[in-house]
């Protein structure tokens, strides 16, 4: 029984560092855009730093489908780290690949949940992965980002209901896995 609370713990531990992680990368990602505007070379080399280390770690341990974009996106996060602390990182620039990155890793993430049965009880990270998105959504460019904005405003609603519990959440999850199937796919044509 002790094992079996231990285990249960670890899980439970490696799942809230997991979690701590991924706010962490977007957080990073967010104060680098706040840096490279505000022209602290030093603090946005130092951020840059820490996003890339952050970004790397997630990637290694990911098992979405999503992973060798993410690989990409952070070999352009590494290349502008020594930019950083001569003030050669453009604004445009920066704010195209931390979307990109936001929107490869809600895609990544839910990809991964996909990956691993039931959506039922995974409506939160649903949620705030598919807000990722939409944070990133101007990566795709086009009109790309209108069309991906619907499909994210549906799937939302669909989390909803898996939110309800119960039957609701068994009658919604079909139509939730298709929706956000559509919506990956659409990832892996845009970016």
């Amino acid at each position: 029984m002790k094992k079996l609370v231990l285990f249960i713990l670890t899980l439970f531990c490696i799942n809230v560092a997991s979690s701590a992680n991924a706010m962490e990368i977007e957080g990073l990602l967010d104060q680098a855009l706040s840096l490279q505007k505000s022209g602290d070379k030093a603090g946005l080399e130092k951020t840059l730093n820490l996003s890339a280390v952050a970004l790397e770690k997630e990637t290694k341990e990911s098992k979405g489908d999503f992973k060798d974009k993410l690989t990409s996106s952070l070999g352009g996060l590494k290349s502008m780290i020594p930019l950083a602390s001569k003030g050669l990182v453009k604004q445009n620039a920066l704010q195209k690949l931390v979307s990109t990155i936001k929107l490869l890793l809600g895609a990544n993430r839910i990809s991964g949940m996909l990956g691993g049965g039931s959506l039922v009880g995974k409506a939160a990270g649903l949620k705030s992965n598919l807000g990722l998105m939409q944070m990133g959504m101007s990566a795709l460019g086009g009109g790309g980002g209108d069309q991906m904005g619907s499909l994210i405003k549906g799937a939302l609603g669909g989390v909803g209901n898996l939110e309800k519990g119960g039957l609701a959440a068994k009658a919604a999850e079909p139509a939730l896995k298709k929706q956000l199937g559509s919506i990956l796919d659409m990832v892996k044509k845009g970016v």
